[in-house]
């Protein structure tokens, strides 16, 4: 029973780490040659995001590079570590600016339609934070197995001994 629950949690790892890769992968696509970095940068700069240059460029990259790892499973941890930061300053820089969540005048719906796709985005990189990438993963080929060796002879004896009794002085 646990080997079976160990490969169904292999498969959904795998099958999750995917789609997280995929749609990672049409982001940094979609920011990078669609929408334009420009258009974002702008974007970022009227919620007055610190340096939103970089900021727009270390995504792209991060979508791009780090959606492909994780289809792979190469540094899962860290990628999904960096996925959940940057989903995190999302929601902080665009969509928490000014409150704005509270101060809307619109349907309560609209407003967390926004931030759904950041908070999905960032849960799925939680699950692989904890959990990593699975057995079927590149990561999973450079991990050491801990394997018990024997205890080597320290050159000593090891029968106990007894110890010294109180001290009866001279």
């Amino acid at each position: 029973m646990a080997k079976t629950l160990q490969v169904l949690r292999d498969i959904v790892l795998l099958i999750s780490r995917i789609g997280l890769g995929a749609i990672l992968i049409v982001h940094g696509w979609r920011r990078w040659q669609v929408v334009g970095p420009q258009s974002q940068i702008d974007y970022l700069a009227q919620f007055s995001t610190p340096y939103p240059q970089v900021i727009v460029w270390v995504t792209i990259i991060l979508e791009l590079v780090g959606g492909l790892f994780l289809i792979v499973g190469a540094l899962t941890p860290l990628i999904a570590a960096a996925v959940l930061v940057q989903q995190v300053l999302i929601i902080c820089y665009t969509n928490w600016y000014g409150y704005q969540f509270l101060t809307a005048n619109v349907p309560e719906f609209a407003v967390t339609e926004k931030m759904m796709n950041s908070i999905v985005v960032g849960l799925l990189a939680l699950i692989f934070l904890v959990f990593g990438a699975g057995r079927a993963s590149i990561d999973r080929l450079f991990r050491r197995e801990k394997v018990d060796e024997p205890e080597q002879d320290q050159g000593y004896d090891d029968t106990p001994t007894t110890a010294p009794g109180p001290y009866s002085g001279p």
